[in-house]
C-alpha cells in the first residue's frame, strides 16, 4: 500500500496515456498555472492538455532519433525565453515559484521546442532541401524587381488535424488576431506554434516578400509594422502573422530583368518543331541541331526583359529555365523558343541568401505540421481520469 498521503497521490495521478507514456494530473496542473500566468488567451486546462500530448509525441520522437538537445542547448532557451520579460532565467524560475509554477515544469516547455526543431531538422532537411532548380532560379531572378519589398515577420500556424482541432484552432487564431502588442504574440506562438519558429517565438528573419506563398502576399502587404493579420487558411494549418518591419531596398525594375534565349526556326514545319523541342534539355543542345543550318536560322542573346521582342516576350512569361515551346510562329516558319536564364542585369541590394532560406523554412514548417499529424494519427491516447 502507498506511503504517499492521499493528496500527494491525487495529484500525481496518472491523467493522460500517450503510448507508453503518462501524463500526470501533477504535470496538468502546473502547465495550466504557467499558461495562465502568460496570460495565454482560451481555456489554458484545455491548451495544456493538449500541448502535454504533443509533446509528449515530440520528445519520443527525439528521443528514439538522438536528437534531444544537451545541456548549453537548453540553458540557452532558458535565458533566451526569460530575456523577453526582461528576466534572467534564474529570476524567471524565481517568479514562477512564487505563483506555484515549478522550474521543471519551465524547463520542460522550452526543452519541447528546441527537441522538436533539432528533430524536425535533422530528419528532413535534406528533403526539404530537395527544390527544383527551376523553383530556387525563378525566386532568385524575380525577388525585388518590382519595388524591392521586403519584411520581418513572426508567424504562428495553428493546426488543422481534425474537426475538433481546427475548431480549436480557428477560435485561438482569431483571439491572437486581436492581439496589442509584439510580446503577447511571441508568448503566444511558444505557446500554440506548431512552426518549427516556435522555438524563437515565432521569429523569422528578413524575406523578400515576393518568395513569400501567394496567399499570404497580399495580407501582409496591407499591415504596418506592429499589426498581426487576421488568421489565414493554409492547406493543413491555420497561420497568423505579426509585421515587425518592413523596408524597400535599391533593386532593378522589371526592365531591368536580363532574359537569355535561344529561337531556332523551322523549315519543315511544327510537327518537326515539336520532335526538336522534345528532345532538347538545354539552350545548347540547339547549336547541334543548327550546326548544318544558315546561321541566321538560330539565334542565342540576352536582352533586358523590355527590350525583347513583343512576340517572345509574351511566351518567356509562361516558361521556366530550359523549358521549350513551339507556339510562336515568326512569318510562315515554325520555331522552338527556350528559355536559358533569368537573371539581374543590374547589381541588387537584395540578399539572395533569404530567398533560399525561405523556400527551405517553408517546406520544412509544412513538412513538420504534415509530420506531427501522422505522429498524433498513430498515437494511442486515452484519457485515464474518466
Amino acid at each position: 500500500m502507498s506511503s504517499l498521503p492521499a493528496e500527494a497521490q491525487n495529484r500525481f495521478r496518472p491523467a493522460i496515456q500517450a503510448n507508453d507514456n503518462i501524463i500526470t494530473e501533477y504535470q496538468i496542473t502546473q502547465r495550466t498555472r504557467f499558461l495562465a500566468l502568460l496570460r495565454a488567451p482560451g481555456d489554458p486546462r484545455a491548451l495544456a492538455r493538449e500541448q502535454l500530448i504533443n509533446e509528449t509525441i515530440q520528445f519520443e520522437a527525439a528521443r528514439l532519433s538522438g536528437d534531444m538537445p544537451g545541456e548549453d542547448q537548453i540553458a540557452a532557451g532558458l535565458e533566451e525565453f526569460a530575456a523577453r520579460a526582461n528576466l534572467t532565467a534564474e529570476e524567471f524560475i524565481t517568479a514562477l515559484g512564487q505563483e506555484g509554477v515549478d522550474a521543471q515544469t519551465f524547463r520542460d516547455f522550452v526543452t519541447a521546442g528546441i527537441a522538436w526543431r533539432a528533430h524536425v531538422q535533422a530528419r528532413f532537411r535534406s528533403e526539404a532541401r530537395n527544390i527544383p532548380q527551376e523553383v530556387i532560379d525563378r525566386n532568385l531572378a524575380r525577388t525585388g524587381t518590382e519595388g524591392g519589398l521586403r519584411v520581418l515577420i513572426s508567424e504562428i500556424l495553428l493546426p488543422k488535424t481534425g474537426a475538433d482541432t481546427t475548431r480549436a484552432s480557428r477560435a485561438r487564431a482569431a483571439e491572437i488576431a486581436t492581439m496589442r502588442s509584439e510580446e503577447e504574440f511571441s508568448t503566444a506562438a511558444r505557446l500554440y506554434s506548431v512552426a518549427a519558429s516556435r522555438s524563437r517565438a515565432g521569429q523569422l528573419n528578413w524575406v523578400a516578400i515576393e518568395t513569400l506563398p501567394e496567399n499570404i502576399q497580399a495580407p501582409i502587404r496591407a499591415l504596418s509594422p506592429g499589426q498581426i493579420s487576421q488568421p489565414i487558411e493554409l492547406d493543413n494549418v491555420i497561420g497568423i502573422f505579426l509585421l515587425r518591419d518592413v523596408e524597400r531596398v535599391a533593386v532593378g525594375r522589371p526592365e531591368t530583368l536580363s532574359i537569355d534565349y535561344a529561337l531556332l526556326r523551322v523549315a519543315a514545319g511544327p510537327s518537326e518543331a515539336d520532335r526538336i523541342a522534345s528532345r532538347i534539355d538545354t539552350c545548347d543542345d540547339l547549336y547541334g541541331i543548327a550546326k548544318d543550318l544558315p546561321e541566321d536560322m538560330l539565334i542565342r542573346e540576352s536582352r533586358p526583359l523590355t527590350a525583347l521582342p513583343a512576340d517572345i516576350r509574351a511566351q518567356i512569361d509562361f516558361l521556366d529555365v530550359n523549358e521549350a515551346t513551339t507556339a510562336l510562329v515568326r512569318g510562315s516558319q515554325s520555331t522552338v523558343l527556350m528559355l536559358c536564364g533569368r537573371q539581374q542585369a543590374f547589381e541588387s541590394t537584395v540578399d539572395f541568401e533569404l530567398v533560399g532560406t525561405r523556400l527551405l523554412n517553408t517546406r520544412l514548417t509544412s513538412i513538420a505540421a504534415d509530420y506531427l499529424a501522422d505522429l498524433r494519427a498513430d498515437t494511442f491516447v486515452a484519457d485515464l481520469a474518466n
